[in-house]
């Protein structure tokens, strides 16, 4: 499991590992993948304690009678599925977009067995020798979705090996039309330098990368090399010895990625998203930020990067318009739905704001990554203040250090109650008054969701009690 020690975005690309040099750049990647269906040598035994997300690839087309076999390889809490590697080389997965929209199905009924997102194919720009006239990644990622406008691809995969940064960064940036989160699953140069220059040339990419809300992830080429590939030699990450980085190696996954942090409690900025769907930003006069988080539809998304010293419950107030609708949005915590349809009143305008209050959220310590899930169009959206719940109050929740809390406590008409906790697991939720009598008793719940409580009681003084795995814990509430 990810503890976001690392950069949600760095991975590596490279098919040769062992489990000592996954351990090697363990601290500064959190992902890999080796252009396969599972973990290479002893790491597919080892995977589970290695702690670095392995991401499955279909390279190529996969067959009707494949399909089972594929899907059963998939390693547990796997997330995504890479598609096609570089369907326009001849030496890649042969594959024009119409042959590629047509084993597209396959793809897709892998992923939805695993609940998996995928990731397109990964065209690169390539010369004379191309595969079925394609020559850039732009120009094949045209063509498919012009062919298959509804195939599933949530976010964009290509590789680069221009020569220097800024040409890099430069063409990654023609891959954001398609208004997908992008994954640079290959990036490197094939320029023979000095391990100085080809260290440099890294550096500049991973601080744009780290630093542009499109880019999701992004992966180095690579661990290891043939001898014989002279101008990527100075490249490699891994010394010739199992689990030990070379200079470049531990640059790379010492490179900062943190910038864009934010301290808790604290304002968090809307134009410091650290990873985005859609949106965009504009200027704005509105309470001195400078820029306003723009052009939001349905299903579009913002993730900011938390820095929690004092793990607890807090307050957000959500800075937000909405033109003619209301405004909807749900608020993840670590990619864990926290609060669901939070929603507030249309405002007239995309820079006439109001204040959204949503109360009662749980943040762990650390590294935090909060994320908002729009769920309406035409919003704009510009800060949110994070402030410590004053717990016990009259509108304020009960908080235990555990992070079980009720809110609001009294209860006016509605209350939600709400069970932190590392694994999402069955939870029996037993509600008795002061008589000892049971008002209200179900085992239909799970830790992790909110649940409402305050319309299944009267009047009076209860005990809420909540029994998961070999956890029992309690709260007093008081129902007006």
């Amino acid at each position: 499991m990810v503890t976001f020690a690392q950069s949600p975005k760095r991975g590596i690309a490279y098919g040769k590992n062992s489990t000592a040099d996954l351990l090697a750049l363990k601290p500064g990647i959190s992902w890999w993948y080796n252009w396969g269906s599972l973990p290479e040598n002893d790491t597919n035994t080892n995977y589970a304690a290695i702690g670095v997300e392995y991401v499955p690839m279909a390279w190529g087309q996969v067959s009707d009678t494949d399909v089972q076999s594929f899907i059963n390889k998939i390693k547990p809490g796997a997330k995504y599925l890479l598609a096609f590697n570089e369907p326009n080389f001849n030496d890649g997965a042969r594959l024009t977009p119409q042959e590629a929209v047509n084993a597209w199905k396959n793809v897709e009924k892998i992923a939805a067995a695993k609940n998996l997102e995928i990731v397109s194919a990964s065209p690169a720009f390539n010369g004379p020798s191309n595969y079925g006239g394609y020559t850039s990644p732009v120009a094949w990622h045209d063509q498919f979705f012009l062919l298959c406008p509804d195939c599933k691809v949530d976010y964009i995969a290509f590789h680069t090996y221009d020569s220097s940064s800024g040409s890099v960064i430069g063409v990654t940036g023609l891959l954001k039309k398609y208004n997908r989160p992008v994954w640079v699953t290959e990036f490197a140069n094939r320029v023979i330098q000095t391990a100085d220059q080809k260290t440099t040339f890294m550096k500049e990419i991973i601080t744009s990368f780290e630093n542009d809300p499109d880019i999701y992830r992004y992966s180095w080429f690579t661990g290891r090399v043939d001898p014989t590939w002279t101008d990527m030699l100075e490249g490699q990450l891994l010394a010739a010895q199992s689990g030990v980085l070379k200079p470049i190696g531990t640059d790379y996954i010492n490179t900062t990625y943190t910038s864009k942090k934010t301290n808790i409690p604290g304002r968090i900025i809307a134009n410091k998203h650290y990873r985005r769907k859609g949106t965009s930003l504009q200027n704005t006069t509105d309470s001195g930020t400078g820029q306003n988080v723009s052009l939001i539809d349905l299903g579009d998304w913002n993730e900011f990067m938390l820095q929690v010293d004092n793990p607890g419950t807090y307050n957000l107030n959500f800075r937000v318009a909405s033109l003619t609708a209301p405004g909807k949005f749900d608020v993840l915590i670590n990619d864990i739905v926290v609060k669901t349809d939070e929603t507030f009143p249309a405002t007239g305008g995309t820079q006439t704001f109001t204040n959204k209050t949503v109360n009662g959220i749980v943040l762990p310590g650390g590294e935090v990554y909060l994320k908002i899930k729009f769920k309406s169009n035409d919003m704009s959206f510009n800060y949110i203040d994070v402030t410590a719940a004053v717990t016990l109050g009259i509108n304020d929740p009960v908080t235990e250090k555990d992070f079980f809390t009720i809110y609001p406590n009294p209860i006016k008409s509605q209350a939600t109650l709400h069970i932190k906790s590392t694994d999402t697991e069955p939870l029996i939720l037993k509600i008795v008054d002061m008589k000892g009598s049971i008002c209200y008793s179900s085992d239909a719940y799970f830790t992790n969701e909110d649940i409402k409580i305050g319309d299944k009681l009267s009047s009076g003084v209860y005990i809420v009690t909540a029994t998961y795995g070999t956890t029992v814990k309690s709260l007093k509430i008081i129902k007006n």
